[in-house]
């Protein structure tokens, strides 16, 4: 049986083809129906209403900052590999309640994104990393992560449903912690630093869960596992770590403190407001 979790939200990936730099104000610059998100596929919210819902836990005692989409926001991907890309995301559009980075960039220069990805239907090529051992597969309404065992297959469904995939280390695969599979020079990192993933929590929710504080990667992972995350892929972070995320009535916060590589960033993971009720 295919090893898979499914969240139901409404998603799409967009990628594009090339780079322009990101002007930021603070740089020099398993399936589980749609209805575990808390809403049905069909449940929209509009304008101010969407939001991100932001919380504070401790786990394996760390502490935690969880960011779950609210009802009707929308989940996307948002790449450099795409004819009509027009510029990074902006802090200034008030439509982009969460953007962090996703797969890994290869280098200052290509800005390739890590592993083969599927845009629309469409598959494109990426560079070799023996590192992304998952993949998140979005179609329709319903996003999955799962091993990379599966990923033929899941690139095999999405180019033939008009879906999207984007590939990644695969750090928690039911209910257990992989720190191997985070890439040697990360478990090597003295100072520890912040860490970011995407996680299927066990009651079928989807969060985005970032440290709080510095930790290890081995004490980032065993806080996702005592959190209770199923399936967790890591998103890039360390001097590439930079994005924003808004909470309904409250201040846009800035994620992370370090923002050296963030204007090479080449894909990022965005939840996004749907557009307004007419």
């Amino acid at each position: 049986m295919r090893n898979k979790t499914h969240v139901g939200i409404h998603c799409k990936l967009i990628t594009y083809n090339y780079i322009s730099m990101l002007k930021i104000k603070h740089l020099l610059l398993a399936t589980v129906p749609a209805a575990l998100m808390g809403c049905g596929s069909s449940a929209m919210m509009s304008g101010p209403q969407a939001s991100v819902v932001m919380s504070h836990d401790e786990a394996a005692g760390h502490r935690l900052l969880l960011m779950k989409p609210a009802p009707g926001t929308q989940l996307r991907l948002v790449s450099c590999k795409q004819h009509d890309y027009s510029g990074a995301p902006s802090i200034d559009d008030p439509t982009i309640l969460l953007n962090i980075a996703a797969a890994f960039t290869l280098d200052t220069e290509s800005m390739d994104v890590c592993g083969d990805h599927v845009v629309a239907g469409r598959r494109i090529k990426g560079y070799d990393d023996v590192t992304a051992t998952g993949h998140m597969l979005i179609v329709g309404n319903n996003v999955s992560i799962s091993p990379n065992s599966h990923l033929n297959e899941s690139i095999n469904e999405a180019t033939s449903t008009g879906g999207y995939l984007f590939q990644q280390c695969l750090i928690v695969e039911d209910g257990k912690g992989k720190v191997e599979r985070i890439p040697q020079a990360l478990r090597e990192r003295n100072p520890h630093i912040i860490f970011r993933a995407a996680c299927i929590m066990t009651d079928g929710s989807l969060a985005i869960v970032q440290g709080d504080e510095p930790m290890y990667c081995d004490e980032f992972i065993n806080s996702l596992v005592a959190l209770g995350a199923r399936q967790a892929l890591y998103l890039d972070m360390g001097t590439w770590a930079w994005g924003w995320v808004r909470e309904a009535g409250k201040p846009t916060q800035e994620l992370a403190e370090r923002f050296f590589n963030t204007r090479y960033q080449s894909n990022w993971l965005q939840v996004v407001a749907p557009p307004a009720r007419q």
